[in-house]
């Protein structure tokens, strides 16, 4: 049986409910959760009202130790787009929810009080968190350690969840998080502070005998994947030079595509030398892409020891805020993860006020300082703001798309998509698979639900359409892909990449991915497909799956998402950058100026998505 928790937090009451047919049709995790969002959170409610529901979904697969599967999804209606929000988050919450006995945490109504809920194998409880109330992240997970003992895991929000930041985290322990769109704030909105778990039980495997290969196998496919060695070494920051190298960085609010100075400063190599302690993984984890840090030359960061450093973190401070200084940046990302906030919209709304203030469309009066570009103080003074919604802070606190609407003349300066601020990289240096899945995530301006299995990083387009295909035909025939898949996305034989229906089946391979607790790192998601899923799945839970069972439920789960942003009010008009991309060239450091975007061009590639989808496109 597959047990979720049903908080009704309002009357204090705990259920268990058993929701192994919708798992059954849903595959798990992020699945399931859309599923209850869809049915159970009343179209146009508030989104940090009563009627929002929060839940947390644990991978299907997570616990069993397969590679990689320890993953948790947190889904809501967002607070900062109004739309579906959805975050995902690794480490041992996930796993050990599960050896509690739940595989679901589904929250209803607002508490009259701070609570946090504490499970311990298969007992559930409220508590009072009164005196954890206006901790932030780290203080809070503290005192309940010290309460509870070490051996707990801890999802809690900060000031920045209390205080309702509409980009508000839930943090994963300490240095993890569930980040994007909003779900702390839903938390701190219900006035739950956190959630406490400790399992000592086990996943039950259906057909051990073939679990056993097939974990044997999946191990054997991840470390053999070409970028298993480069992932393990330099983590997510593999990317960080060769989008600079691309002038894709997203420099001063995507005014500027590279850094002459980039690889000497705030490249992956200098972060290896000089701050690079050891490999840290995830639970279950054979790539250990995450690196402990430390801080050893003079200054007034001197012993700062930390978890990074991620691509997300020296784009977002590094190039967006341009800052050049690695422990500079280490300490911004640990303001938001004490504080519980998402490092993609802070530092994008920071990045939306110093635009808007060169440009003189807010004084310096009505910040209180004035900001500057790569400076430390005034951005660092600016996260504290908003976190506690202080001052200036209170107005950034509402993400970039509302700050933008109240400043007048300063809208275009807000960089997101359906309210969502777009990370890392600019599409205008190549609208690729990763950037063209800004436009059609059901989360908005994200890329982490778009990612090709083949993707590219250096070379160009074809087209605006197509992908230059970077593998040859064998790889493409090896490739765990449906074969009805292969022919329209690269022909038959084998030419390119078709953007748009590449798109689609990274999306789906992505929602199998979320719902059954995998990773998205490139060797899992190059080397592990739906055939691999659906036997894994057969073989853990017992239930019949095949390829194609398994993929056309991951395509009903993301209609679901789709229906729910149209009943909020999404429209076709939404599926658009903004308009710095389409009339703004981007200087880079050799000279050369990217020209923008085509509209005419990118709206036929959003047709062809939608045909692809089988969605309708009005005009």
């Amino acid at each position: 049986m597959t047990t979720m928790l049903t908080v009704k937090l309002d009357q204090g009451l705990l259920i268990r409910e058993d929701v192994t047919e919708i798992e059954r049709e849903y595959l798990g995790g992020l699945g399931v959760n859309t599923r209850l969002l869809y049915d159970l959170v009343p179209q146009g409610c508030d989104p940090l009202g009563p009627e929002n529901l929060l839940v947390f979904g644990v991978g299907s697969l997570v616990g069993t130790m397969l590679p990689t599967a320890c993953r948790t999804e947190v889904t809501a209606k967002s607070p900062l787009s109004g739309r579906f929000g959805s975050a995902n988050g690794g480490g041992s919450f996930g796993p050990y929810l599960r050896f509690a006995g739940f595989s679901y945490l589904a929250f209803h109504g607002i508490s009259p009080s701070p609570v946090m809920l504490i499970i311990e194998d298969g007992e559930a409880r409220l508590e009072s968190a009164e005196d954890l109330w206006g901790l932030d992240v780290w203080e809070a997970t503290d005192r309940i350690r010290e309460k509870l003992g070490e051996d707990v895991q801890v999802a809690a929000i900060g000031p920045a969840g209390e205080n309702l930041v509409r980009y508000a985290s839930i943090q994963n322990n300490y240095f993890a998080s569930w980040g994007r769109t909003g779900m702390g704030a839903v938390m701190g909105s219900k006035k739950l502070k956190a959630i406490v778990v400790r399992g000592s039980g086990q996943v039950d495997v259906a057909d051990r005998k073939s679990f056993l290969a097939i974990r044997k196998e999946a191990f054997e496919r991840v470390k053999n994947d070409p970028s298993y060695g480069f992932m393990n070494r330099y983590g997510s920051m593999v990317v960080a030079d060769p989008f600079n190298t691309m002038n894709a960085v997203p420099g001063r609010n995507f005014t500027i595509g590279a850094y002459a100075d980039w690889e000497e400063t705030r490249g992956r190599k200098v972060f290896e030398k000089r701050y690079k302690e050891a490999d840290v993984a995830c639970f279950a984890c054979p790539i250990a892409c995450a690196h402990w840090s430390r801080v050893k030359e003079e200054g007034p960061h001197f012993g700062l020891e930390t978890r990074g450093l991620e691509v997300t973190f020296v784009m977002e401070f590094g190039a967006k805020l341009e800052l050049t200084s690695i422990p500079e940046i280490f300490r911004c990302t640990d303001i938001c993860n004490h504080h519980g906030m998402d490092v993609i919209s802070a530092a994008g709304s920071v990045a939306f006020l110093i635009d808007a203030f060169d440009r003189g469309l807010i004084s310096e009066e009505a910040i209180g300082f004035a900001p500057r570009w790569g400076d430390f103080e005034t951005v660092s003074r600016l996260l504290e703001q908003i976190a506690r919604r202080e001052g200036i802070g209170n107005l950034l606190a509402e993400g970039s798309m509302r700050a933008g609407r109240s400043v007048p003349g300063a809208e275009r300066l807000a960089m997101h998509v359906k309210g969502v601020e777009m990370p890392v990289k600019d599409p205008r240096p190549k609208c690729d698979t990763f950037t063209f899945g800004y436009l059609t995530s059901t989360r908005g301006g994200d890329s982490l639900r778009t990612r090709s299995p083949v993707e590219s990083v250096l070379k160009g387009m074809k087209d605006y359409s197509t992908e230059p295909l970077d593998v040859d035909a064998g790889y493409i025939e090896k490739l765990d892909m449906p074969m009805r898949l292969k022919k329209e996305i690269f022909g038959d034989p084998p030419q390119g990449v078709n953007l748009p229906r590449v798109a689609c089946y990274a999306e789906n391979l992505i929602t199998i991915i979320n719902s059954v607790g995998f990773c998205i790192r490139p060797p899992v998601l190059r080397s592990l497909g739906p055939d691999f899923y659906a036997r894994a799945m057969q073989a853990v839970t017992g239930r019949d799956y095949t390829e194609e069972s398994v993929y056309q439920a991951a395509e009903a789960i993301w209609e679901l998402q789709h229906q729910f942003n149209l009943r909020e009010g999404e429209t076709t008009a939404d599926f658009c950058y903004p308009d710095r991309f389409y009339e703004e060239s981007l200087p880079g450091t050799d000279g050369r100026m990217v020209p923008p975007l085509t509209r005419s061009e990118i709206e036929t590639n959003v047709r062809e998505y939608f045909t692809a989808r089988g969605w309708k496109f009005n005009e």
